[in-house]
């Protein structure tokens, strides 16, 4: 039987992260606190609002375009709301 090499555990392990902050301090990134709180959610159009705009940020990063502030995001946000209310 072959035996596995384990290497000790870490005697310095990373601070859990408890909150945005740590989070921040931890990843060296910023959170984007221009989306709404989680209790500002109107509905599905706001959660996918959390998901696309750091996407499109990216992409105009990468490329150079300006898709994030194009207007289609809003429209969609606005009808997905609309349509499928928190409940």
């Amino acid at each position: 039987m072959a035996q596995h090499h384990r290497e000790p555990l870490d005697p310095n392990p990373p601070e859990p992260i408890h909150s945005i902050e740590d989070w921040e301090r931890a990843t060296g990134l910023k959170f984007d606190r221009k989306t709404p709180p989680k209790n500002e959610i109107k509905g599905l159009g706001d959660r996918v609002e959390r998901i696309a705009q750091p996407i499109a940020r990216v992409i105009d990063g990468l490329a150079g375009t300006n898709i994030q502030d194009c207007g289609g995001c809003k429209k969609r946000k606005e009808w997905l709301n609309k349509h499928f209310p928190n409940t």
